[in-house]
């Protein structure tokens, strides 16, 4: 299953509104492969010419980890949040 599915799935079974923006964030976690912080990650997507502010970026990845498809870890050597998808979600994707 996609990540795309799983999150519709969530957003189904919890009777909530799939947020486009959400998914694009998800799927730019998984793209980068490593745990990053919100800012970066906003920057890349604005690279790749995704249309997105900021504080959705923030608000789709705090949405995210307390959906399980992300998760939060702090940084050790600063006071950054770093995002990233975790294994358990990552082992459960298609290729």
């Amino acid at each position: 299953m996609s990540l795309y599915e799983q999150i519709s799935a969530y957003c189904i079974r919890h009777k909530i509104r799939l947020a486009e923006k959400r998914v694009i964030v998800a799927d730019q976690l998984l793209i980068a492969d490593e745990f990053t912080d919100g800012d970066t990650l906003w920057r890349d997507m604005r690279s790749r010419g995704t249309k997105i502010s900021p504080a959705t970026v923030y608000e789709s990845l705090n949405w995210l980890v307390i959906a399980g498809f992300a998760e939060r870890r702090f940084a050790a050597d600063s006071r950054k949040n770093l995002f990233g998808i975790p294994e358990l979600v990552r082992n459960t994707l298609n290729n």
